[in-house]
Parts: C-alpha cells; sequence; structure tokens
C-alpha cells in the first residue's frame, strides 16, 4: 500500500470515528430534572408510554425529593432540563440563566393549607410551616394579607415537604400550605384542609424550564419534549387512571392516591398569557420583596413567550 493508498483510508477510518462519535453524542440522553408527586404526570406518562421516544427525542428523567431540588439541578448544569413551578423557578433564574418555555400543569386547588385540630380560622394562626421560597410561603404569603393578619404575629417555620406532617402531629406548626401528597398525609395525622392556594388567590404553574445555553443549540429537541407531554396531558386528560398508574410506577405514589390529586390537576401544555404573566410579576415582586431574589427578575429574559406552539 503506498502513501497516497494509506493516507486516503487513514482518512476515511478518522471519519468514520469522527462521524460514530457525534452519533454518539447526539444518542446522549436529555436529562430533566423532577420533583416527586402527581404534578408531573405527563413526565412519568410520557417515560412509561415511550412518547418521548415518539417524539424523536431520548429522555431520561432524574427524580428529586422537590422541584427546588430540581431546578438546582439545571442551575448546577447536572440536567439541561427540569420542571417546578414560579417561585422555585424564578429563584434560580435570579442567579443562572434558566429559560421557562412552557406550562404543563395547572391548579387552584392541588395546593392546599392543612391546620392542626382546633384550627377553624386562619386568624387563629401562629406558627406557620413554610417551604422556603416555594409555592409554600407565595401561598402563605397570600393568604397572611386576605385575612389581615399581621405577618409579625406569626412565626414562619421552615422545612422540606416531608417534615411537616409529623410537625403538624407534634403541635410544632399550626398548618402549612403544601402539595400534595403532604396535605393529605397531614390529615392522616390528625390535621384538616382549611384553604387552597385558589381561595388566597393563586393558581399554580408548573414549568419547563430549560438552561439558556443548551437551550440555545437544542430549540428542536426542546419542542420534541414539550410535544410529548402535550400528547401525554391529552391521555391523561381522557383516562386519569392511566396517569395514576404512571405515578404509581414513578414516583411509588399509590395509585389511588395519585387519581384523587390528579382530579384537581389540569394537565395542560400551553404557552404563557397576559394573566399569567400578571401573576409571575407579583410572584417576582414578592421574591424581592422578601429578599430571596437579589432584586425583581425581569421576567422578559426569562419567560420564552411564543416559544410552544401546538
Amino acid at each position: 500500500m503506498d502513501y497516497h493508498t494509506r493516507t486516503a483510508a487513514l482518512t476515511i477510518v478518522l471519519l468514520a470515528a469522527t462521524s460514530c462519535g457525534a452519533a454518539a453524542q447526539t444518542n446522549e440522553p436529555i436529562k430533566i430534572a423532577v420533583g416527586v408527586d402527581s404534578a408531573y404526570v405527563s413526565l412519568y406518562l410520557s417515560k412509561q408510554d415511550k412518547l418521548f421516544e415518539k417524539h424523536g427525542v431520548n429522555v431520561e428523567l432524574i427524580q428529586f425529593a422537590q422541584g427546588g431540588d430540581a431546578l438546582d439541578a439545571v442551575a448546577a448544569g447536572q440536567a439541561p432540563m427540569g420542571g417546578a413551578a414560579e417561585p422555585t423557578t424564578l429563584i434560580r433564574a435570579a442567579r443562572t440563566d434558566i429559560k421557562v418555555i412552557g406550562i404543563y400543569g395547572q391548579s387552584g386547588s392541588y395546593i392546599k393549607f392543612v391546620a392542626k385540630a382546633g384550627i377553624s380560622d386562619p386568624t387563629q394562626l401562629k406558627k406557620v410551616g413554610v417551604v422556603p421560597g416555594s409555592v409554600s410561603e407565595f401561598s402563605t404569603d397570600l393568604m397572611l394579607a386576605k385575612f389581615n393578619i399581621d405577618p409579625k404575629s406569626v412565626e414562619l417555620v421552615k422545612a422540606g415537604p416531608p417534615e411537616f406532617p409529623a410537625l403538624l402531629a407534634r403541635g410544632d406548626v399550626d398548618g402549612y400550605f403544601l402539595w400534595e401528597p403532604w396535605p393529605t398525609n397531614g390529615v392522616k395525622q390528625g390535621g384538616k384542609i382549611l384553604l387552597s392556594s385558589g381561595e388566597v388567590g393563586y393558581t399554580y404553574n408548573m414549568w419547563l424550564s430549560a438552561n439558556g445555553a443548551w437551550l440555545a443549540g437544542h430549540q428542536t429537541e426542546a419542542k420534541s419534549v414539550l410535544g410529548a407531554l402535550a400528547e401525554a396531558c391529552e391521555i391523561v386528560r381522557a383516562d386519569p387512571s392511566k396517569g395514576a398508574t404512571a405515578v404509581q410506577a414513578e414516583a411509588k405514589i399509590p395509585a389511588a392516591t395519585a387519581l384523587e390529586a390528579l382530579k384537581e390537576v389540569q394537565c395542560v401544555v400551553r404557552d404563557f398569557t397576559d394573566a399569567d404573566m400578571a401573576t409571575y410579576e407579583k410572584i417576582a415582586a414578592f421574591l424581592a420583596k422578601r429578599k430571596i431574589t437579589p432584586g425583581k427578575i425581569d421576567l422578559g429574559k426569562v419567560i420564552q413567550r411564543g416559544f410552544y406552539t401546538k
């Protein structure tokens, strides 16, 4: 084999190796960080029913105890995409490049305030449990305002969601605003449902977010993920039991419990409306007022209106 023949052969081998490497990189799964509750039903069902594959994307779900941990993973570069509600996401977007590309669920009744026995009115509250910087704290703030309760008269007890049912049972808190299954678990500890977030003026949106740098080069893949979630939501709306089965498989929540929770969750994938933006402005102002963020977040840089289209 002469020099030119050997060179040509080597070039072919190198091109083949490069091609294989590129293909391998393309097939790397898109890691999506999620929490563990029924609000993530569209993501769970998309995995269980292989809807991600149907829409042309290779996805790996990474589970965390709550949405805040999931968005921390996006902020830290552990996952290019993640899901959580508005306050949780905006806190992370204040310190890193996170873009919100669509809504995949909403509810005004899924987040509830559970109170201990003997509490029949919010004005009786002295110690309220909150998950800092989350929909839990935001809903609590709205409740205090709605019932003209002086914030200085109420002690905010900060902890993680799984801790509150036990804190309620021990009397360490009078109540707490949280998403399911923690209100139901609180009821099992002797508590009672006093309010929903909708009754104090808040209907949460679950946001799908992406690392800004990653999104710049993967818009097609991100839209395909939203397409899979949209199809999953169609299935859940038509047959909630399928969603409950997926929640049980992925989050280890009993199907019967998940099915009850899904009655309060509107599984829908959509773009952002003017009414949404008005609510988000209130959340951004709340976070800045509480000094949870350095200042009021510029929503125009975070919310990608028009990214999702049916």
